[in-house]
C-alpha cells in the first residue's frame, strides 16, 4: 500500500480524543447578569492596536449573556452596546470563568468574580473616578474664585493631584498582576507629565518581569521613545533633577551676583531681555509671585540677553523688578549662561529647589503660580 504520510488513528481512539478535548476546554468563559439591557449586544475587544478589534460577541437575552472562546492572556475591553462609555476592562487568562453582575443604567457599579486581576481593575477605576471627580469640581471652582479663595483652592487641587499619584504608586507596588499594574499608570491622567522618571523606571521593571506581555511591551516602548526624545532635546542642556550650573554675573550696580549663593531657597532662574515682548508681559506675574513668596524663601535670579546696558536698566526700573539678582554679560544670544543652559528662545525659566536642582522648566502664568503654591503649601 502506498504510504500517504498520514498516521491513521483507530476510529474509537479519534472519538475519545475529541471527547477528551471537549471536556478539558481551557479557554475563557465570561457570563453575566445585566438588568435593563434587553437585546443589547456585548463585545469583547482587543484595544491595544490602532483600532479596536472585536474578538467575540454575544447578546443579552433575559438579562443574561455568555462568551466562551480562546484569547491570548491580557487586558481586554468588554463593551455593552455601541457607546464605548458603557464598557469595563477585564484581564483574561486561560481557564478564567468570569461573572459580571450589573444594572445597565449604572454599569460602573458592576460586581465581578472569578478574576482577582479584573477585580483589581474595578477597584482602580472606582477610586480614580472618584478622585478625578473631586479634582474637576475644584478646577471648576477656580474659574470663578476670588483672589481671597484662590490660594486655598490651588492648595486643595495640588493636594488632590498628589493623592491620586500616591494612590497609583501604592496600587502598582501592591498589585500582583504585572499587566494590571502597568494598566494603572494610565490613571495618573494629566499628572503623568510630572512623573516621567518614575514612569520610565517602573515600565522598565515591569517589562523585565513580563517581557512577553503585549500590553506592557507597548507601554514600555512608548515611554522609552519619550525618554529618548527628552534626552535628545536636553543634549547639551540642563535635564530635570540635575544640578543647575553656577552663574556669576555683574548686577546693574556693578556688584557680583552668583546663582549658588541662593541655595536654601526656591529659585526661579529667568532668562529674559528688555526687547522681548512676551518677557515683559510675563514680568507683572513674576513680580506678584516674588512679593507673595519672597519672605517664605523664594528668590529670582534674572539673566538678561540684552546687549544695551541702558535699555536693560530702564526695563528693570519700568517693570518694577525689585529683586537684587539681575545680571547680564551684554552678549545677546551669545550670552555665556544662555549657551550653558541651551536657551534657544525667551522667556525661558528653570525652577530650582533648595539644593539647586532643576525641578521644573518654562513655567509661566498660572502654571508657575500653581507650582509655587504647591511647594510652599508643604512649608512650615
Amino acid at each position: 500500500m502506498k504510504n500517504t504520510g498520514i498516521y491513521r488513528l483507530p476510529f474509537y481512539l479519534l472519538i475519545s480524543l475529541l471527547l477528551f478535548s471537549c471536556n478539558t476546554f481551557n479557554g475563557y468563559k465570561i457570563t453575566g447578569t445585566i438588568t435593563n439591557a434587553a437585546s443589547v449586544k456585548v463585545y469583547l475587544e482587543d484595544v491595544l492596536g490602532e483600532a479596536p478589534i472585536i474578538i467575540d460577541t454575544s447578546v443579552i437575552i433575559d438579562n443574561k449573556f455568555s462568551l466562551e472562546n480562546y484569547a491570548a492572556k491580557g487586558i481586554y475591553r468588554l463593551r455593552f452596546g455601541e457607546d464605548i462609555n458603557n464598557s469595563v476592562f477585564i484581564f483574561l487568562d486561560k481557564k478564567d470563568k468570569i461573572n459580571i453582575d450589573a444594572d445597565f443604567n449604572a454599569l460602573q457599579q458592576y460586581k465581578i468574580t472569578g478574576s482577582p486581576a479584573s477585580a483589581s481593575i474595578h477597584e482602580l477605576t472606582v477610586v480614580s473616578k472618584r478622585n478625578f471627580a473631586a479634582l474637576n469640581q475644584i478646577a471648576e471652582q477656580l474659574r470663578t474664585a476670588t483672589p481671597k479663595t484662590k490660594d486655598s483652592l490651588l492648595t486643595l487641587l495640588n493636594t488632590g493631584k498628589k493623592n491620586q499619584i500616591e494612590y497609583i504608586k501604592k496600587f502598582v507596588d501592591a498589585e500582583k498582576n504585572n499587566d494590571v499594574a502597568c494598566f494603572a499608570l494610565n490613571f495618573m491622567g494629566p499628572m503623568m507629565q510630572d512623573e516621567v522618571p518614575y514612569l520610565i523606571s517602573i515600565t522598565e521593571k515591569l517589562h523585565l518581569a513580563e517581557p512577553e506581555s503585549k500590553f506592557i511591551n507597548l507601554t514600555y516602548q512608548q515611554f522609552k521613545q519619550y525618554s529618548d526624545e527628552l534626552l535628545a532635546q536636553e543634549e547639551g542642556g540642563i535635564a530635570l533633577n540635575s544640578n543647575a550650573p553656577d552663574i556669576i554675573l555683574q548686577s546693574p550696580q556693578g556688584d557680583s551676583i552668583q546663582l549658588k549663593n541662593l541655595q536654601g531657597n526656591y529659585v526661579l532662574l529667568d532668562f529674559w531681555a528688555s526687547w522681548c515682548q512676551p518677557c515683559r508681559m510675563e514680568n507683572p506675574n513674576v513680580v506678584a509671585l516674588y512679593k507673595k513668596y519672597h519672605d517664605k524663601g523664594f528668590e529670582i535670579f534674572s539673566v538678561s540677553l540684552d546687549a544695551n546696558e541702558e535699555q536693560w536698566k530702564m526695563a528693570i526700573k519700568k517693570d518694577g523688578l525689585i529683586w537684587k539678582n539681575h545680571g547680564s554679560d551684554f552678549s545677546g544670544w551669545n550670552s555665556a549662561p544662555a549657551q550653558m543652559y541651551s536657551v534657544k528662545s525667551i522667556p525661558a525659566t528653570f525652577l530650582l529647589d533648595k539644593k539647586g536642582k532643576v525641578i521644573a522648566k518654562n513655567l509661566r502664568g498660572e502654571e508657575l503660580s500653581a507650582k509655587l503654591a504647591e511647594l510652599f503649601s508643604t512649608e512650615k
